[in-house]
């Protein structure tokens, strides 16, 4: 039997700790500890969209690790592999792993947002929806079955539909800016998404080379596998986290 670990979970963008409910349980039938976290605005955490930056993020995430003893893997899924990337940064000593899952990461000190310009692939961008001022987006139920929870049944588009928030964009425009003492040292694996439309496995494969990782687990999914595939993704992440 390995050794128990501690595992962190972060969701993307639109998303909240629910996203990970499924993932979180097998996780820990396998016995280990795992969390899931609502970002700032998201889930249940009421923080007023204007006030949300990609700092707001990476500080609920270091306040979380701070209340957790010895070192964490800290799991981001989607827009949070700029998030988790920002917090290895900062504290390189406390994170065990970092696993990315079907996630846009930060390199050359592009922003999010340029990350998806340049991934001519994807169709994410296309079908956002931009508030007035553009500093929300959403997305049609349309684009969020076909391109962002591709394989899932209409049930589960139905029941996840009302939980999505609008996203603030603010945090899509800011860059992560990495340095190879920090967040080089950090140990890093990739679950990457084949059959991904809003980050395509071309872009995936782009950022796992850019930051180095060599340690990478293929799952034929969508962008979302924590809903279309929670056990298969969780058994990812315990390979990962043991290994």
């Amino acid at each position: 039997m390995s050794k128990s670990k501690t595992i962190l979970l972060i969701h993307g963008a639109w998303e909240g700790a629910w996203s990970w409910k499924q993932t979180a349980e097998y996780i820990e039938q396998k016995r280990h500890t795992v969390k899931a976290i609502d970002l700032p605005g998201h889930g249940d955490d009421k923080t007023p969209t204007s006030e949300i930056t990609l700092s707001v993020y990476v500080n609920r995430v270091k306040k979380e690790l701070a209340k957790m003893d010895g070192q964490v893997i800290l799991v981001g899924h989607s827009f949070a592999g700029f998030v988790i990337s920002k917090v290895a940064e900062d504290l390189p000593e406390k994170i065990e792993k970092l696993v990315f899952v079907a996630s846009a990461a930060p390199y050359e000190g592009k922003t999010a947002y340029e990350v998806f310009e340049a991934d001519k692939g994807s169709e994410f961008l296309d079908n956002l929806i931009f508030s007035k001022d553009k500093s929300t987006a959403t997305m049609s139920r349309e684009t969020i079955k076909e391109i962002i929870f591709t394989g899932a049944t209409d049930a589960q588009i139905d029941a996840l539909l009302p939980k999505l928030v609008a996203q603030a964009t603010k945090p899509f425009f800011e860059q992560v800016i990495t340095t190879p003492e920090n967040f080089g040292r950090v140990p890093k694996a990739y679950i990457e998404a084949t059959l991904d439309r809003a980050i395509t496995i071309e872009e995936q494969r782009h950022g796992q080379k850019m930051l180095g990782i060599e340690e990478v687990v293929t799952l034929e999914q969508g962008h979302v596998p924590l809903e279309t595939a929670p056990k298969e993704l969780a058994e990812a992440i315990v390979k990962i986290a043991i290994t």
